[in-house]
């Protein structure tokens, strides 16, 4: 998961905004996943956080023990290794069912097989397998073609801040923050600033119960110089950084991934609403912002 933290999604928490019903204490929890550091901020009136800050690093480990591609043993990575996992985990057949949504909506650029290529399988981006040839059930995972890989980079971070949230809700903290590179934001008004790869602020927004990812394909480059965000039909990347706000963060990190390769009249011809999207900010290679939604 390491290259979406180098970028570090061009997304930095301001901070909450009071909240009027109560004034409890504010509490942050600080640790290491997926490669990078993440944070969680909520708000709580009693000495029971402790067991929520373990709680966090649980989850947080468990998630990335199935989808880091840094950790031989992970769900993903036998997969990989193996083309076929047998009584898959539960999260992994979600978040794959998430990413072929994403698929579906951006007519196939958002595609995780295009991990041949980083792995050096495929020299060209139209030698990928697809995502179309990936059976996904609950009893078992299979590659129909040899020599295909997945990665879920440009999606797992932003899944994993979403089930975060969902354990803070079920402990009933209600208003929160998640920073996992990807944003995942309950109650409350939580101002972020957005920035680019080069640490340029772009614009704000306050966040409340949706999601917040940026991706910036120059922020990081493979050994062939090339941008990190890999077009499955081998053109180049059409925005400098692409931020999208939605309903959850999975989503979010999905299609600000794709849409780094997608020209503007493909975008705004989205359905963006029915996709689950609130807002897009794109930033051309010149560094003008274009906001839809």
């Amino acid at each position: 998961m390491h290259r979406r933290n180098v970028i570090k999604l061009g997304a930095a928490a301001l901070g909450a905004l009071a909240l009027t019903r109560y004034t409890p204490s504010r509490r942050e929890w600080r640790g290491r996943g997926f490669g990078a550091d993440l944070s969680v901020v909520f708000h709580d009136h009693d000495e029971g956080y402790k067991r929520t800050f373990a709680a966090i690093e649980k989850e947080a480990e468990r998630l990335e023990h199935m989808f880091s591609l840094f950790r031989p043993n992970s769900a993903i990575s036998r997969l990989n290794r193996d083309g076929v996992l047998h009584s898959p985990p539960e999260d992994l057949v979600a978040l794959l069912q998430v990413s072929k949504v994403a698929w579906t909506e951006t007519g196939g650029v958002f595609d995780p097989t295009v991990q041949s290529v980083w792995k050096g399988r495929h020299a060209r981006p139209s030698s990928i397998a697809g995502f179309d040839t990936i059976d996904v059930g609950h009893d078992l995972i299979r590659f129909e073609k040899p020599g295909t890989a997945l990665t879920l980079n440009g999606i797992a971070q932003g899944y994993a801040s979403d089930q975060l949230s969902r354990l803070l809700q079920h402990r009933g903290h209600a208003a929160h923050l998640v920073n996992l590179g990807e944003f995942a934001a309950g109650d409350g008004d939580w101002r972020l600033g957005i920035e680019n790869g080069d640490a340029h602020r772009l614009t704000h927004t306050d966040l409340s119960n949706l999601g917040l990812a940026t991706s910036a394909p120059d922020a990081m480059r493979r050994a062939n110089g090339q941008a990190h965000i890999v077009h499955p039909f081998g053109k180049t990347p059409v925005w400098k950084t692409v931020t999208v706000q939605a309903k959850n963060s999975a989503l979010a990190d999905a299609y600000s991934t794709a849409f780094t390769l997608i020209p503007r009249p493909k975008i705004e011809a989205m359905d963006l609403g029915a996709m689950g999207i609130a807002t897009v900010w794109l930033e051309s290679p010149s560094g003008a912002v274009i906001r839809l939604g």
